[in-house]
Order: C-alpha cells, then sequence, then structure tokens
C-alpha cells in the first residue's frame, strides 16, 4: 500500500494520444519530462484534484493566460486544474510545480502561488500516491492511523515536507 512509483510505472498508467505531436515549437522551454508527456500522452485525470492537461488544452489555457494575465504567463505555465477551479502551473525558470487558490480571485503577482519544490514527474508520483489514498477511502471509508503516517512519509520521501506543503488536505 502506497508504494511510490517509477518513471517507466507511471508512463504505463498514461494514456498514449493518438499520433505524437512532433513540432512542439508553440511550447516554451519546460521541465522535458513535461514536454515529452505533452507530445506524447492524452489529458488525465488523476484525481478530481489533480486533471492535468493534454497538449491542445494546455495551448489554448496558456493563450488566456497571456492575454489576461502577461506577468504571470512570462513566469508560468499552467498544467491543469482541480475540480474546484484551483490551478496547477509550472514555474518557466526552474521547472518546480505551483499551487493556485482561486479564491484569492485574480492572478495579481507570483507571491499567491504555493511552491511545492518539486518536479512534473514528482508531481505524477504523488498524484499517483493521492489517487490510491483516494481508492483505500472509497473502498474502507477510513485508514489507519499507521497507514496515515505510512502514507505521510511516502509523500515525503519524494521532497521534504511535502505532505505539509500539499496544500489539499485528507484530514
Amino acid at each position: 500500500m502506497f508504494i511510490k512509483e517509477n518513471e517507466t510505472e507511471i508512463l504505463e498508467r498514461l494514456t498514449k494520444r493518438k499520433s505524437e505531436i512532433k513540432n512542439l515549437e508553440k511550447l516554451p522551454i519546460l521541465d522535458k519530462f513535461y514536454l515529452s508527456f505533452l507530445s506524447k500522452y492524452e489529458s488525465i485525470e488523476i484525481t478530481p484534484d489533480i486533471d492535468i492537461f493534454g497538449y491542445e488544452m494546455a495551448l489554448k489555457e496558456n493563450r488566456n493566460l497571456e492575454t489576461n494575465f502577461p506577468n504571470i504567463f512570462n513566469k508560468l505555465w499552467m498544467i491543469g486544474r482541480t475540480g474546484q477551479g484551483d490551478e496547477w502551473f509550472i514555474s518557466r525558470e526552474n521547472g518546480r510545480l505551483l499551487f493556485y487558490d482561486h479564491n484569492q480571485g485574480e492572478y495579481s503577482n507570483i507571491e499567491q502561488f504555493v511552491s511545492l519544490n518539486i518536479s512534473f514527474l514528482e508531481f505524477l508520483q504523488i498524484a499517483f500516491l493521492y489517487q490510491e489514498l483516494e481508492n483505500s477511502l472509497d473502498e474502507q471509508e477510513e485508514i489507519t492511523k499507521k497507514e496515515r503516517v505510512h502514507f505521510t512519509d511516502v509523500i515525503n520521501s519524494i521532497q521534504s515536507n511535502l505532505y505539509e506543503l500539499y496544500p489539499l488536505k485528507y484530514w
């Protein structure tokens, strides 16, 4: 229960696009694993809180960001959103994942975003761990204290204090 998957295991969970996107010139220079994801795989909802855009939706959402919030667009690239309307981003500067709580209203500055200090691959690792947690909660409605500690330890093995940084709480 609650095992961090490696890159190969994660890629096996994703649905491949019908045809790979070969020309990525419409995309900024970003995390190589993320760019590979966009070119080869379809969008995916891993949990209700982690819905990752495919290539076409990423372009559409980021065009909107560029038009309406150029100061944020120059620093961040939107990669997905939650079911509640919060959003996930990648920093153009360092490739780290950030979270934006929509309750803050419109974007005004970069300080509104919470950095998780993880790469896109690490984001997928925690996403599938949270999916496993949600599946466990659906099956047994509650998990033991020992299972909670184990889950937290696995999340924190990806990045120190990641469980505490993750903006969406389960307990």
